[in-house]
């Protein structure tokens, strides 16, 4: 197993389904690259260092879950 380093190219990619998915990629336009197909979302994060790629990946994960629950707030007010 190699040893990252915090300066150290790294990639992370995540892949899920909502039934909202269209919505949920809306509101990650600036945060990171991702496909839609369907209810399917693959976000994909590259950094040059591992210290910045797990920055990204809160904001990713912070954005993903404020999408939702705003999402949630508007289904709930109906």
């Amino acid at each position: 197993m190699t040893i990252q380093r915090k300066n150290d190219t790294a990639s992370i990619f995540l892949s899920a389904t909502h039934e909202d998915a269209e919505s949920i990629c809306a509101g990650m336009v600036t945060e990171a690259d991702f496909t839609l197909t369907g209810q399917m979302m693959e976000f994909t994060l590259s950094s040059q260092s591992i210290s910045d790629i797990r920055a990204r990946w809160n904001s990713l994960l912070r954005g993903i879950v404020a999408s939702e629950q705003a999402l949630k707030a508007i289904r709930e007010s109906r």
